[in-house]
């Protein structure tokens, strides 16, 4: 059981990285992002990108964390 545990523990972990590295993929092309004519700089598309992401991440962490502590232990 703990073999299990610990590659959920590791898989959740990856899929948390994959989703805030994307999370940073997309804010940088929002900052990127194309004008009309011309390229616009703007951080703050970037950073609300980033936030929602930020946001989501915590949600679904407090989510887990809630249902782990919920879940009866092995012990017992």
């Amino acid at each position: 059981m703990a073999s299990q545990s610990k590659q959920a523990t590791y898989l959740i972990g990856g899929i948390i990285a994959a989703l805030a590295l994307w999370g940073v993929y997309l804010a940088i092309g929002s900052y990127l992002g194309m004008g009309e004519n011309t390229r616009q700089y703007d951080i703050r598309r970037g950073l609300i990108v980033v936030g929602c992401m930020g946001t989501f991440l915590l949600f679904w962490g407090a989510l887990l964390w809630h249902r782990q502590r919920n879940l009866p232990s092995d012990d017992e």
